[in-house]
């Protein structure tokens, strides 16, 4: 087993994690520190590389039909944008995909997923009654 000490950015404090904010409860992390322009607070957290699956793995035929009403498209597009064979181009159904992603490797019995978006690498997850694991590394 591996232990990743991932990092998130925010331009907000993160007190509380909600389930139905714009990502639902997901957060997004890199192995490296990245800035986004207006990020004030720079997060880490230290988790076991077994408890992030692949995207490539995903699989779920409730997530897969959802995304595929949500963004009329056929059930294989759908399956392909949950497992990163395609992406949805437009960059906010992008990131409702990437929010998918983590449910998704949730409902797996993961803690999140790792995936590529424009930034590289980023590990995708639900954070949602986890805030504790959040260590705040500057401000």
């Amino acid at each position: 087993m591996t232990t990743l000490k991932l990092y998130h950015t925010s331009p907000h404090e993160i007190t509380e994690i909600h389930k139905d904010g714009f990502f639902d409860d997901c957060l997004f992390f890199s192995s490296e520190v990245y800035d986004m322009g207006d990020c004030k607070f720079v997060y880490s957290i230290e988790i076991d590389s077994d408890a992030i699956d692949d995207v490539c793995r995903l699989y779920d035929t409730v997530i897969i039909d959802d995304i595929a009403m949500a963004l009329d498209v056929s059930c294989e597009t759908a399956a392909a944008y949950l497992c990163g064979e395609e992406t949805a181009l437009d960059p906010e159904d992008d990131l409702y995909m990437q929010a998918r992603q983590g449910e998704c490797a949730k409902k797996d019995g993961y803690l999140g997923c790792k995936g590529e978006d424009e930034q590289g690498a980023v590990y995708i997850i639900p954070m949602f009654g986890k805030e504790l694991i959040l260590k705040l590394e500057r401000q």
